[in-house]
C-alpha cells in the first residue's frame, strides 16, 4: 500500500470535499480531505490501481487531483485576466447608469457590449462552476457551485430573452440602459458578469490567503533528510537512505546537517536547532544521553546517535501527518458545521423558489423581476461560510500552538481544552526533571552489581539515574528480570522498587536512618521476601517553570493534582514546593490506581487533563478527557496522548489553554458571522434592495471576511496575557 498526500484544485466548501471523498470511494479508496489545505490523503494498492485512474475519478466529480505540478497548466493564467477584464467592463457599465452623460462610458453601457462580455464570462468563468454543478448532481452532492451556476445561467438566459424581445419591439440594441425609451426592458447581463468575475477572483484570493497563511506550516514541513551517515561497529561509515535506518542503528551527524531520525546521543555534544519542530529559534545544548529529533539541524557537533524510531515514525513525520489529519476526529462544532453545510444548499434553492412565488403573487411583480430576485437569493447566500467556519480556524490554532511547542493530534482538542477544570500531573519526569542525583546509599553494597543489572532493563528516569551512578560497577549477569509497572523490578526473588515493594519488611539501623534523613527525597529499595538489603536516596529537581505553571493554572480557574508512586512524606514535600494542596496529592500509586483516581477527580471537578511521560501513564492518558505527553515522553505515551509537549517545561500548557480558548471563540465568531450574514442578506435580496450585480460581491466578501478572521489566530500571542496580568495582578 502506498500513502500519498496530493493537492486538489476546485474545492471551496464542505460539499466539494465530500464529493472528492465519494469519488475515490468508488474505487475502494478511503480518503481524508483537508479543506483548509485543499489536499487529500489516502492509501492505495499500486499493484491493482493506478494513481492516474484515481485522478480521472476525481476529475469526473468536477475536481482536479494534482499528481505532477510541473506538467500541469495553471488555469489561473486565464481566469485572472478574464475576471479582471469582465469586472472592469461591468463596473464601467454600471457607472454609466449613474452618470448617464459620458461619451466614453457609452461603449460600456449598451446591451451589445454587455452581451459580449457576459457571454465571455459565462463561457470562460462560468464553465468550471457549471461542470462541477452538473457532476455534483450526478454524485448527489449539490453545493455552492450549483447556486453560482444556477444564478449566473438564469440571469444570462433571462437577459438574453429580454435583449431579443427589445429588438423585436424595435429598440436599437445599441441604445442605452435607459428607462426613458418607451417599451425598453432592462437586461441583467451586468449581474452575470459581476457574479462570475467577483466570485472567481474571490476564490483565487481566498486560496492565496490560505496559502500565505500556511507559510509557518510549510516552514516546518521542509523536505525530510534524505541521507544519513550510518556508523558501523568497526568505526567505518556509509551514506545511506535515511528511511533505511532501523531501530538500534547508529548514525553520525556533522555540523550543519539534518538529523535523520529520533534517537539518543551516544557520544559528542553541541547545539541543535529545533525551530522546524517547535518554532524556538534559540538552539538547544545537547550531550550524551539526551534525545534529539529527526528533521532538526545540528548547529555544532559532531554527534553519534542511536536510532530510537525509524524516520517514518519520527516526531517530525508525525507533525506533518497530524496537521493534515487534524480534523479526522471532529468535535461538536465541526460536525455541526458539516451538517449545516450539507443542508444549506437545498434550503437556499427552496428559499429562492419561495422568493419567486412571493414576488410574483404576493408582491405583484412581473415574472422577470421575480426571477431576478430569486437569482439574487442564490447569488448572495454563502454556504462556504459554514463549511469554512471550523477547518481554517482549527488549522490556524494548530499552527499557533505548534509555534509555541504544543502539537495537537485531533480536531476536537480546542473544544476540550477550554472546558478543563482540573489538570492532573504525574510527578517524575513531568513536574520534575527526571534527572535524579543519588544522595546516599545504605545497606549491603555487595549487591550493587545486581541493582545495576536490574535497572539496565528499565527506561524509567530513576533506573537511568541509578545506572549512571553505578557506571563504574560491573553489572551482574541476571536472567528473568521483569518490570512491574508502578512498583519496580523483580529478579529471582529480589525486588527493586518503591516503598510499596518494601512494605512490612525488616530494615537495619543504617537503612532506617537513611529513611529518617530523606523526608525530601525519593527512596529506592532492594529487598528479598523478608528484609530490605539496600536503599538509595535520590533527589529530583523540579521543572524550572512548574511552580509558575501551577500558579497560573490556578488563576485560570483550574485545579492542579499530583500523582506519584513515591511515599507520602516526599510527595507532600514536593507538593508544598509546587503550591499544590496536600488534599490534591495521591501517593504510592500503581498505574491502575491512577486511572481510578482520574475517574474520581472527574466526578468531583468535571473535565480533566492529564500530563505524563511514560509507560506507567498509558492507562491514565487514555482515561483522561484530554491528555498530554510531556517533553521526552516514551513512545507509548506519545501514541496514547491527545497532544505532545515539544519543548522542555510545562508553561506551554498555559499557552495551549489560551490558544484553545481563542480558537474556540474564533470558530463561534465565524458561525455568528455566517448566520447573521445569511439572515440579513437573503431578505434584502428578496425585497429587491440588493441589485443582483452586488450580490456576488457581497457573498465573496463574506467568505473573505471569515477567512481573514480565521487566519488572524496565527498572530495571537498568548504571552501578552502574562503582561496584562503583571500590569493588573488583582484581576
Amino acid at each position: 500500500m502506498k500513502k500519498v498526500n496530493l493537492e486538489v484544485k476546485g474545492m471551496y466548501c464542505a460539499h466539494c470535499s465530500k464529493a472528492v471523498e465519494n469519488a475515490l470511494e468508488k474505487a475502494g479508496v478511503f480518503s481524508h480531505v483537508d479543506l483548509a489545505h485543499n489536499r487529500v490523503e489516502f492509501s492505495y494498492d499500486e499493484t491493482t490501481i493506478s494513481l492516474d485512474y484515481l485522478r480521472r475519478l476525481v476529475k469526473r466529480a468536477g475536481y482536479e487531483l494534482v499528481i505532477d505540478d510541473s506538467k500541469k497548466f495553471n488555469i489561473n493564467k486565464i481566469l485572472v485576466p478574464v475576471s479582471l477584464i469582465v469586472l472592469v467592463f461591468s463596473l464601467l457599465g454600471i457607472l454609466y447608469h449613474v452618470v448617464m452623460d459620458s461619451a466614453f462610458l457609452f461603449f460600456f453601457g449598451n446591451d451589445v457590449t454587455f452581451l459580449i462580455v457576459a457571454t465571455i464570462a459565462l463561457l470562460v468563468l462560468g464553465t468550471p462552476f457549471i461542470v462541477r454543478a452538473g457532476k455534483g448532481i450526478l454524485f448527489k452532492n449539490v453545493g455552492m457551485d450549483f447556486l453560482i451556476a444556477l444564478s449566473s445561467v438564469a440571469s444570462y438566459v433571462l437577459s438574453l430573452y429580454i435583449f431579443i424581445t427589445n429588438i423585436q419591439n424595435g429598440i436599437d440594441p445599441l441604445s442605452l440602459h435607459s428607462h426613458s425609451i418607451e417599451g425598453y426592458r432592462m437586461t441583467y447581463f451586468d449581474g452575470t458578469c459581476m457574479i462570475l468575475s467577483v466570485i472567481t477572483l474571490g476564490h483565487l484570493l481566498t486560496d492565496r490567503i490560505k496559502t500565505k497563511a500556511d507559510k509557518n506550516y510549510r516552514k516546518a514541513a521542509i523536505e525530510p533528510p534524505k541521507f544519513a551517515t550510518l556508523l558501523y561497529p568497526d568505526g567505518t561509515t556509509e551514506s545511506v537512505d535515511s528511511d533505511s535506518l532501523d531501530v538500534g542503528n547508529v548514525f553520525r551527524v556533522l555540523s550543519g546537517e539534518q538529523i535523520a531520525c529520533d534517537g539518543t546521543i551516544l557520544s559528542g555534544e553541541g547545539l541543535v536547532d529545533e525551530s522546524s519542530l517547535t518554532g524556538e529559534s534559540r538552539p538547544r545544548k545537547i550531550g550524551p544521553g539526551e534525545m534529539v529529533m529527526g528533521g532538526t539541524v545540528l548547529v555544532s557537533g559532531p554527534i553519534d546517535v542511536k536510532v530510537d524510531k525509524i524516520a517514518l515514525d519520527s516526531l517530525y513525520s508525525s507533525i506533518i501527518n497530524e496537521s493534515y489529519a487534524l480534523d479526522q476526529k471532529k468535535g461538536k462544532l465541526s460536525k455541526l458545521s458539516d451538517k449545516i453545510a450539507g443542508l444549506f444548499t437545498p434550503a437556499i434553492v427552496l428559499i429562492a423558489l419561495a422568493a419567486f412565488f412571493i414576488c410574483l403573487f404576493g408582491m405583484g411583480l412581473d415574472v422577470e423581476e421575480s426571477i431576478v430576485r430569486a437569482c439574487s437569493v442564490l447569488s448572495v447566500s454563502c454556504p462556504c461560510a459554514f463549511g469554512l467556519a471550523v477547518p481554517i480556524s482549527a488549522l490556524s490554532g494548530y499552527d499557533c500552538a505548534l509555534s509555541r511547542g504544543v502539537l495537537f493530534k485531533s480536531g476536537d482538542t480546542f473544544e476540550k481544552v477550554r472546558q478543563i477544570k482540573a489538570a492532573v500531573f504525574d510527578k517524575t519526569g513531568t513536574l520534575s526533571t527526571g534527572k535524579m542525583e543519588v544522595l546516599k546509599v545504605a545497606g549491603d553494597k555487595t549487591y550493587l552489581p545486581l541493582v545495576k543489572a536490574m535497572e539496565e532493563h528499565s527506561a524509567h528516569p530513576i533506573a537511568l539515574s541509578l545506572v549512571s551512578y553505578l557506571k563504574d560497577v560491573p553489572a551482574e549477569k541476571e536472567a528473568d528480570i521483569r518490570e512491574i509497572p508502578g512498583q519496580g523490578l523483580v529478579s529471582n526473588g529480589f525486588f527493586l522498587g518503591n516503598a510499596k515493594s518494601a512494605e512490612g519488611k525488616k530494615r537495619n539501623d543504617e537503612i532506617a536512618a537513611l529513611e529518617q534523613d530523606s523526608a525530601n527525597s525519593t527512596i529506592v529499595y532492594l529487598s528479598d521476601d523478608e528484609k530490605v538489603i539496600l536503599a538509595f536516596s535520590l533527589h529530583d529537581e523540579l521543572v524550572p517553570d512548574s511552580v509558575e505553571t501551577i500558579a497560573r493554572l490556578k488563576e485560570e480557574g483550574i485545579e492542579s493534582y499530583m500523582l506519584t508512586g513515591d511515599r507520602k512524606e516526599y510527595a507532600y514535600a514536593i507538593a508544598r514546593s509546587l503550591g499544590i494542596p496536600e488534599k490534591n496529592v495521591r501517593y504510592e500509586l500503581a498505574p491502575s490506581d491512577k486511572a481510578a483516581i482520574l475517574r474520581e477527580i472527574r466526578e468531583q471537578d468535571g473535565v480533566i487533563s492529564y500530563v505524563g511521560d511514560g509507560i506507567n501513564d498509558t492507562l491514565a492518558l487514555k482515561e483522561s478527557d484530554l491528555s498530554f505527553a510531556s517533553y521526552k515522553a516514551s513512545a507509548v505515551a506519545c501514541t496514547s496522548a491527545d497532544g505532545l509537549l515539544l519543548k522542555p517545561g510545562l508553561y506551554i500548557l498555559v499557552y495551549a489553554l489560551r490558544i484553545s480558548r481563542k480558537t474556540y471563540l474564533n470558530i463561534v465568531e465565524n458561525f455568528i458571522w455566517a448566520i447573521c450574514y445569511n439572515l440579513a442578506m437573503i431578505p434584502l435580496a428578496i425585497l429587491g434592495i440588493l441589485p443582483m450585480y452586488l450580490c456576488g460581491a457581497l457573498m465573496i466578501l463574506s467568505n473573505l471576511t471569515l477567512t481573514i478572521n480565521s487566519v488572524r489566530i496565527r498572530r495571537y500571542k498568548p504571552e501578552k496575557e502574562d503582561e496584562k496580568h503583571d500590569r493588573n495582578p488583582s484581576r
